[in-house]
This record gives structure tokens, C-alpha cells and sequence, in this order.
């Protein structure tokens, strides 16, 4: 596959498949980019005028069927839906993967669909609190890890096909586990924004009407729940998808909180500051 000439097609194009599609039209200036878009939006309008993508699509038919690479790029129950739909239009040899940070539900659907020959799961370690095409950027994705997951049937070369089209987003590849993935993701992703917007609410719901809470919070807060700005529709999806390991890490989190109540409870400083050791520890390891 000749990545200068490329044909690539993205159903839905949000922050992460802005992104991707950016990083792609200024390394290979000759790419075709179809984007998939369910109503007209300005954003990916003046993306089209811009430059970045080739065609706009209100419908999944065959403009695409000459793709060489299909980004599902909407949020991961909807990227279950475009299965079905796109299925008759994927040539031979094309490469089929998502952006979701969800992995179990994706595999298992695209196994139900026999699409195994075609998908290859994907999932870039990069984001912000901000999202749509129109806070896209080349770089973002740039030495931030881009885990993958391959199904029963994925070639050795569909893998290298798809990282070296990937490339040029300067990510680090990783493949591993469909579970695995779920599991980390959970833990480092999902419950930390669970946390945040429980946080937020939390002071929302119990407030003075004076909001002093609201008025003084500061760096501290503003750290903490950066990501609780996310999108709703986004994580409703994610959540729905990754029940089962967001909800072990959940119990695992609320076990945690309740001993240090129980810490806090009983004057245990001791506890109570070795719990901040071992937690200033592990941070100040992450990125050593």
C-alpha cells in the first residue's frame, strides 16, 4: 500500500479522528479523506475547505468502497451500529479500525458481523477535556501510546500496514489483549473521569447559596476535574460499554475511600500520611 495515494475513509470525525485525519493529509498531501457525517457541520465544512478532507458523505454507501483504511470515529456504541452498514462496501484488502476506548464490545460485534479478517482495534492514549474536529490537531496524538488489538484472523501485514500509515502520528504502538485493554482502561481512563464528575457534582449538590465553594475553587480542583468538561454523550458510551471493569475498579476505589475515612475517623495520622507517601511515590514514578 502506497500511503502517498492512500484512500481513507473516517464514519464520524471528533477530536481523536481530526486528529488522525490531519496528521495524514500533512504527511501524505495526496490522501483521499472521505469523512461520514449523520447532518452538515460547519466545522467539518471548513475542514473540507481547508483542505484536510477530501468529500463530505451524508450517507454510508459506495464512496467508500474503494478505502484502503476505515476510521470509526464516533462514540463506541455508535461505531457497533456503522458495522452493518458498511460491511458490503469494505473491499478485499481493506483495513478496518476504531479510535473507541472500549475493546471487548467491538470484538465481539465485529465477530458476530465475520468481519475478524478486516479489524484491527485501535485506541490513541491521547485526548482533552475539549472535543470535536474543530479541536483536532496534527500532533496531539505525538508520543502518546496507540494501543491496538488484533482479532483471531489479523495478519502480521495488515498490522504493519496500518502502524506504518500511523506513523506519522508520531504515537508509540502497543498491541495487546482485547481484556487487557478494557481492564487498563478502566483503571487509568474510565473511573478517573467517573471520579471527576462525581467530584464536581458533589460540591455542585451540596454548595452554600452563596456558592463559596464554587468562588474559591482553585488549582487544586481545577487539576482534579480538567476532564469532568468531557463530553456526556462520549462517556455515557464509554460507560455503557465497560460496565463489568469499571465496576471492579469502582469497588476497588470505594474500598479505598472507606479506609481512609476510617483513617481520618480514628486520628490514624500515621495512615493517613503514608497513604500520601505511597501515592506521591507511584505519581512521581509515571513519568520517570
Amino acid at each position: 500500500m502506497n500511503n502517498d495515494n492512500i484512500i481513507v475513509g473516517f464514519l464520524g470525525l471528533g477530536l481523536i479522528g481530526g486528529s488522525i485525519a490531519r496528521a495524514i493529509r500533512k504527511a501524505y498531501p495526496s490522501a483521499i479523506i472521505r469523512v461520514y457525517t449523520r447532518r452538515e457541520n460547519p466545522d467539518l465544512e471548513q475542514g473540507k475547505a481547508d483542505g484536510i478532507i477530501s468529500s463530505l458523505h451524508y450517507e454510508i454507501n459506495e464512496d467508500f468502497s474503494d478505502c484502503d483504511v476505515i476510521f470509526l470515529c464516533a462514540p463506541v456504541l455508535r461505531n457497533l451500529e456503522f458495522l452493518p452498514l458498511i460491511q458490503p462496501f469494505l473491499k478485499k484488502d481493506c483495513i478496518l479500525t476504531d479510535v473507541g476506548s472500549v475493546k471487548g464490545n467491538i470484538h465481539t460485534a465485529v465477530s458476530e458481523h465475520n468481519l475478524d479478517s478486516y479489524f484491527i482495534g485501535g485506541h490513541p492514549m491521547a485526548g482533552s477535556e475539549k472535543y470535536g474536529f474543530i479541536n483536532s490537531s496534527a500532533i496531539l496524538l505525538e508520543n502518546a501510546f496507540y494501543l491496538l488489538t488484533r482479532t483471531p484472523k489479523t495478519t502480521d501485514t495488515q498490522l504493519e500496514r496500518l502502524k506504518s500509515l500511523l506513523t506519522c502520528t508520531g504515537s508509540r504502538f502497543v498491541v495487546l489483549d482485547p481484556k487487557e485493554h478494557d481492564e487498563a482502561t478502566a483503571a487509568i481512563s474510565h473511573m478517573p473521569h467517573v471520579i471527576a464528575a462525581t467530584l464536581v457534582n458533589t460540591v455542585r449538590e451540596n454548595d452554600s447559596s452563596e456558592e463559596y465553594m464554587k468562588q474559591f475553587a482553585a488549582g487544586g480542583f481545577k487539576d482534579t476535574t480538567r476532564i469532568a468538561s468531557s463530553s456526556p454523550e462520549m462517556w455515557e458510551s464509554i460507560c455503557l460499554s465497560n460496565k463489568e471493569s469499571i465496576d471492579l475498579f469502582l469497588g476497588y476505589f470505594i474500598d479505598k475511600l472507606t479506609e481512609f475515612r476510617t483513617f481520618i475517623a480514628n486520628d490514624d495520622g500515621e495512615k493517613i500520611r503514608e497513604q500520601f507517601r505511597t501515592a506521591g511515590e507511584y505519581r512521581d514514578s509515571l513519568y520517570n
